[in-house]
């Protein structure tokens, strides 16, 4: 049976500091779209759950949380983002939101594509995220802001979890 409301899916990339966001209702729909940060050295990531992330809850209702968490599967330990990381599940959780926390890298998947290159293909999917694609990244400069946006949109094509996919086109 099919929904008549479309299902909404907020997609995280997540930094010790600050997260970029993608709320999206189908494939081709993307709703909402940013990067939250706070720059205090400590107490951050209270703040951007508490405060941000809560926000975005609450105004978009969303049906379904993926996040990606590197750390898993890397050597060196992330206790930062590992607390924020338990936060934002046990804040959606509490909103009983499904929560999808992925730990594939672009190796397990086949062909591997730069952070620029995955970019790209995001904007060509979605024209409204043309504008906020940064210049290309040469070697001396750091990481545009921007980027997490593209990495949270890349996440969420990325998944490939049989619930998640019939969220994401519409099937549930």
């Amino acid at each position: 049976m099919r929904r008549k409301t479309p299902i909404r899916i907020l997609a995280l990339d997540l930094h010790p500091r600050s997260f970029g966001y993608v709320v999206a209702e189908s494939p081709s729909r993307l709703l909402d779209w940013g990067v939250s940060s706070d720059r205090r050295k400590h107490g951050a990531g209270n703040v951007l759950v508490l405060k941000r992330l809560r926000q975005l809850l609450d105004l978009w209702r969303p049906a379904a949380l993926v996040l990606h968490n590197p750390s898993k599967k890397s050597r060196r330990p992330s206790p930062k983002k590992d607390r924020l990381l338990e936060r934002i599940v046990t804040e959606a959780r509490s909103r009983r939101i499904i929560v999808r926390v992925s730990v594939e890298r672009a190796a397990d998947q086949g062909e591997i594509l730069t952070k620029y290159e995955n970019a790209r293909r995001v904007a060509e999917h979605f024209p409204v995220l043309r504008r906020e694609l940064p210049p290309k990244r040469r070697a001396w400069e750091s990481e545009h802001y921007c980027m997490s946006i593209f990495d949270a949109a890349a996440l969420l094509f990325s998944q490939r979890h049989p619930i998640t996919a019939r969220i994401i086109s519409g099937r549930c």
